[in-house]
């Protein structure tokens, strides 16, 4: 399975969510810019990140819209990439909370592209 994401910019969001996430970069193209696209991997599933292009009908996520699709993300340490997320520009939906019942933290930010992330850590 892929995930294929719009962003404004695919070259500077590839660039983002490798130093975020630890992402593996397995392409990028030098295009025009509302041609470019990259492709990496984020937690073995590859995601191909597309520039808005109004001519395809492709379109990044804006602020005056709630996103319809959030991606989860399983991680070991929620604190510090949490926090990380927020100093490259995220903003927070959801505070990290802690569900002992069903032990899991979690938290939501959307990244700095409009792309709404869930992060889990499944606690031991």
């Amino acid at each position: 399975m892929e995930i294929d994401m719009v962003v404004e910019d695919a070259i500077g969001a590839a660039d983002h969510y490798a130093e975020l996430f630890g992402a593996m970069i397995l392409s990028k193209t030098d295009m025009e810019k509302n041609l470019n696209e990259a492709i990496l991997i984020i937690a073995g599933t590859e995601i191909r990140l597309l520039n808005e292009n109004k001519d395809y009908d492709l379109f990044s996520p804006n602020s005056d819209m709630s996103s319809a699709m959030w991606i989860s993300l399983t991680v070991e340490d929620i604190e510090s990439l949490y926090e990380k997320a927020l100093e490259m520009g995220g903003r927070s939906i959801q505070p990290i909370t802690e569900y002992k019942e069903i032990n899991v933290k979690n938290a939501v930010f959307e990244d700095k592209f409009g792309h709404v992330w869930v992060l889990n850590q499944v606690l031991v």
